[in-house]
């Protein structure tokens, strides 16, 4: 692979690498050599490019050098002191490319940028950690941003490249929380999409809002679709015109469901049926 290295100065020299990643132009190596100065390295391929890119932001280049295989031949045979150098230096370059040195967001989604690098943030793959190599759990998170059907990563040289496609010519999401249809106690919830405001055993009432209709991303609130279900247990009581218990059991069941804890009275008029019910909300969840 033949190279060139070259110094640049100016005020914000610190920004080349990330100003040549957001190029598409893989650095291999960035070496602090004075205060306002740095030397950079990448390959010779991209020369031309970043040549026209970083006079146009007021740095200055000098001392351009090429570097190739033949030329690390020659030198490592003059010296094996300089041999070690070309090792350590290779090794540097292979670790610098096994780090994240610029993260860029593409696609039509590309507008969910912050909400990307907060993730890769909170899953330690922001700038300067290890490249991520499992990248599943990354996607699956990014895919569960409203309105996103596709999500890919890249790695070139220190770039981390996130496309990010979004469903395109669609209204937006409508509202819709789950609420709860009786007064009783929540035994169980179940949430995929959307925030829980209730909790396993709390008492609810009918109307209470159990998972609202919008999540956190980001450090801001955004509209979510609620992919979410709840099992609320509530006392009934009811009386059928039944021959028996049996068939007055029956008669509730299909009316509540399976009872808990159930009982049975004979009337004048048939029989009355107590136990706890326990009723399903759901919301877009089998």
């Amino acid at each position: 692979m033949f190279v060139v290295s070259f110094r640049v100065t100016g005020l914000s020299s610190h920004l080349v690498a990330d100003k040549l990643a957001r190029a598409g132009i893989a650095v291999l190596r960035l070496t602090r050599v004075e205060k306002n100065t740095v030397e950079v390295r990448i390959r010779a391929k991209d020369r031309k490019k970043a040549f026209a890119i970083l006079p146009r932001s007021c740095y200055n280049i000098t001392e351009i050098r090429t570097h190739g295989l033949a030329c690390a031949a020659q030198t490592a045979a003059r010296s094996a002191g300089l041999l070690l150098g070309g090792v350590v230096a290779a090794a540097l370059v292979l670790f610098a490319e096994s780090r994240v040195l610029a993260v860029r967001v593409e696609g039509s989604g590309a507008y969910y940028e912050r909400e990307v690098r907060a993730i890769l943030k909170e899953e330690h793959a922001d700038l300067f950690s290890p490249m991520p190599r499992d990248t599943a759990r990354l996607a699956a998170r990014v895919l569960a941003l409203p309105r996103v059907e596709f999500c890919a990563f890249r790695r070139e040289g220190g770039v981390l490249t996130v496309e990010v496609q979004t469903v395109q010519n669609i209204q937006p999401i409508a509202g819709m929380p789950l609420v709860s249809e009786v007064d009783g106690i929540l035994e169980e919830l179940i949430v995929v999409r959307g925030t829980p405001l209730l909790r396993e055993g709390d008492e609810v009432h009918a109307g209470d809002v159990l998972v609202k209709d919008s999540a956190v991303i980001g450090g801001r609130e955004v509209p979510s679709l609620v992919i979410a279900s709840a099992v609320v247990s509530h006392p009934v009581s009811a009386e059928y015109a039944a021959s028996s218990a049996e068939a007055a059991l029956s008669m509730a069941a299909l009316e509540y469901g399976e009872l808990t804890q159930s009982h049975t009275y004979e009337i004048q008029t048939g029989w009355r049926v107590e136990g706890v019910a326990h009723t399903t909300f759901s919301l877009n969840l089998g």
